[in-house]
C-alpha cells in the first residue's frame, strides 16, 4: 500500500510508503492520501496528525515523474483539484516529520502542515523551474509568506535545494533532530497537542491562517473575537477553567 496509516490514542499517523521510489507520489498514493486526510478531518476522536515518509532517504521526492513521462494518464496533478495533497482547510493540527529529501509536491505537502521536524539529511526544494513547470500545491504562495522573501525567490526561481540547517535558520522547519529521534519527537509533540483543548487549537489555527495570512489586521481581529466567543461557549472551555481551579489536568472532549 502506498499509504500506511495508524493510530495512537488521538494521534493519526500517515506514512508515505513507496521508499523504493523515494516516496514519490503516483496516482494510487494521491488517491489514498486524499482518503487519509478525509478520514482525519471527519473523525472526531482524532485530534492531531503526523505525516512522514518510509525509510531514511526521503520524506517525498515529489510527483512520480517516471510514471508520468511513461504514461500521461499517470499524471495525477492534472486532477489535483479532485483530491487532497495537503491538509488544506483541516483545522486540526498537523505535524510533518521530514526524514530526508522533501522536494516539489513533497515540499508542497510539508508546507501544508503546521509544524515541521526534519532530520539532518533532509533537503528542501521546489525543483519546478528545472522541469519547465510551475511549483504548485501552494509552494510559491507559502514560501513567499513563511520565509524571507529573497530566499523564497531563490528557491522558486533557481530550483535549488537547501539543507536542513539552512531550512531551520530561515524558519522553514521548527527543529532539526537526529534520524532516530524524528518519530519519537513528532509523537511527543502530538501528545502535547492532545493535552490542549482541541476546539481551541482548531479555532486558533483558523484564526492564524485565515486571519493572519489572508485578512487585514482589523478584520482578522474581528474574526479572532468571533472564534473566541464561540469557543468560550463550549464544554471544553468550562472544563479548562474548572480543571485550573481544581488543580488537575483537564479532560477535554472536543465539544
Amino acid at each position: 500500500m502506498p499509504i500506511a496509516t495508524s493510530r495512537q490514542d488521538r494521534t493519526f499517523v500517515i506514512t508515505l510508503n513507496r521508499p523504493e521510489a523515494m516516496n514519490s507520489i503516483d496516482p494510487e498514493m494521491f488517491d489514498q492520501l486524499t482518503a487519509a486526510w478525509d478520514e482525519f478531518e471527519h473523525d472526531d476522536s482524532l485530534f492531531v496528525a503526523i505525516v512522514t515518509g518510509a525509510g531514511p532517504k526521503a520524506f517525498c521526492a515529489g510527483r512520480d515523474l517516471v510514471k508520468s513521462a511513461a504514461d500521461s494518464s499517470a499524471d495525477w496533478s492534472q486532477r489535483r483539484s479532485e483530491g487532497r495533497l495537503t491538509p488544506e482547510g483541516i483545522w486540526k493540527p498537523v505535524i510533518a516529520a521530514i526524514n530526508g529529501h522533501c522536494l516539489a509536491a513533497g515540499l508542497a505537502l510539508a508546507l501544508g502542515c503546521d509544524l515541521r521536524l526534519a532530520t539532518p539529511n533532509a533537503t528542501f526544494g521546489t525543483m519546478a523551474a528545472r522541469r519547465g513547470i510551475v511549483a504548485g500545491g501552494g509552494q510559491t504562495q507559502r514560501l513567499a509568506r513563511y520565509i524571507p522573501f529573497a530566499i523564497a525567490m531563490e528557491m522558486i526561481l533557481f530550483g535549488d535545494r537547501i539543507e536542513a540547517n539552512e531550512a531551520h535558520r530561515v524558519g522553514l522547519v521548527n527543529r532539526v533532530v537526529p534520524q532516530e529521534e524524528l518519530i519519537p519527537t513528532a509523537m511527543a509533540w502530538a501528545a502535547r497537542l492532545c493535552e490542549n483543548g482541541p476546539l481551541a487549537l482548531q479555532a486558533m489555527k483558523q484564526a492564524a491562517y485565515d486571519g493572519g495570512l489572508d485578512m487585514p489586521f482589523r478584520e482578522g481581529m474581528r474574526m479572532e473575537a468571533r472564534l473566541y466567543t464561540q469557543v468560550m461557549k463550549t464544554e471544553d472551555a468550562a472544563e479548562g477553567q474548572r480543571a485550573f481551579a481544581e488543580k488537575r489536568p483537564p479532560q477535554f472532549k472536543g465539544r
